[in-house]
């Protein structure tokens, strides 16, 4: 998640929570962040990749300890990842073959491509804002509700 600009310097914040989905829809969160990001940005496509790169790094670190404390071995793909976005623009440009216009964007871009390809990442899902529990780790006055309420409810709803 992302809101671009809307730091008092005109920074960008970023913000993703990471959770270990059982069956059932059954959850646990394993890891949040909201921070600024790294760098400035000329675009929200910038910023959501951005904020969806350092997920992903989160993600695979996770899985990749995961693997090992049950496994003995490192191997990320033993807990597929499933990033979740609500911007279309981010989705469109992971899954077509044309490139970006901002350089230094293709490659994050291509990064996340290569992982998917390679199977780090089992998926890339859109959703509407509306239903994004990360959306109150990025954005001033944001409701936290949906997020509240499906702790409360331990359960995802998402379709993954």
């Amino acid at each position: 998640m992302l809101s671009f600009g809307n730091l008092q310097d005109e920074g960008t914040q970023g913000g993703h929570l990471i959770l270990l989905k059982g069956k059932g829809g059954n959850f646990t969160p394993i890891a949040w962040n909201s921070k600024r990001i790294r760098r400035v940005v000329r675009s929200t496509l910038s910023g959501e990749t951005l904020a969806m790169a350092d997920a992903i790094d989160t993600g695979i670190f996770i899985s990749t300890l995961y693997s090992e404390l049950v496994t003995g071995c490192t191997d990320p793909t033993k807990l597929p990842l499933v990033c979740v976005t609500d911007n279309k623009s981010l989705l469109e440009a992971i899954k077509s073959t044309k490139c970006v216009t901002e350089k230094r964007l293709r490659l994050e871009i291509t990064g996340i491509k290569e992982m998917v390809k390679y199977n780090q990442i089992k998926e890339i899902i859109w959703s509407e804002t509306k239903s994004q529990l990360a959306d109150c780790l990025t954005k001033h006055g944001s409701s936290a509700l949906v997020l509240m309420k499906t702790l409360q409810d331990g359960v995802l709803k998402l379709k993954i």
